[in-house]
């Protein structure tokens, strides 16, 4: 797993580029998403989380998070995550995005030792990129759509793995640079110097 301080690092590069909504609204594809990244395949996921009326603070129903899932599901998407909160009336409450986002977390660290056996024995630099990496692509999208930076990854050859590890947009520049700069500091601390 990962340290405390790796943690503490991941933890604040995920609401960095996933953000942090109480309400649900649609990602970048169009999904219906809550909290820390967290995607709501239908309405009965979402009708397993706690949400709260925003108004009460009280438990919201099973037929008012249904309501708000529907109401955000039919919107067009490409819009920041804040255009939606007008379509909703319930929220997550602080703590349990937390949980959310705990939980989270600990089932793609089960998936990364899945996909890669010798994940804890990685550099903390390439177990924070190969996280951001499956908790952008899922799973399967990182096991099966990205051949190249998986054999890099599973060689250890991290100086190449920081090479095929761009994202397509929606994904930002800026977080293909963080997983890449990482990488990269993950092949230096590695790689003996040349003489």
């Amino acid at each position: 797993m990962l340290s405390a301080s790796e943690m503490q690092t991941l933890r604040t590069k995920l609401e960095e580029y996933e953000g942090n909504i109480p309400h649900m609204y649609l990602d970048a594809k169009g999904l219906v998403t809550v909290g820390i990244g967290y995607l709501l395949a239908n309405a009965v996921e979402a009708q397993k989380l706690p949400f709260v009326n925003n108004t009460t603070g009280k438990a919201a129903t099973a037929a008012e998070i249904k309501t708000d899932y529907d109401n955000v599901k039919k919107q067009s998407k490409g819009f920041l995550a804040g255009f939606y909160k007008k379509f909703t009336k319930l929220k997550l409450t602080p703590n349990e995005i937390d949980l959310l986002t705990n939980k989270t977390i600990n089932q793609f660290y089960g998936e990364l030792k899945t996909v890669y056996p010798d994940y804890d024995s990685y550099p903390g630099e390439v177990k924070l990129a190969l996280f951001d990496m499956i908790y952008n692509l899922g799973m399967s999208g990182l096991s099966n759509n990205w051949p190249n930076f998986n054999k890099y990854i599973k060689a250890k050859d991290w100086k190449n793995a920081a090479a095929e590890s761009k994202r397509k947009p929606p994904v930002s520049p800026d977080r293909n640079k963080y997983v890449k700069d990482l990488l990269e500091q993950a092949a230096k601390l590695t790689t003996p110097p040349k003489p």
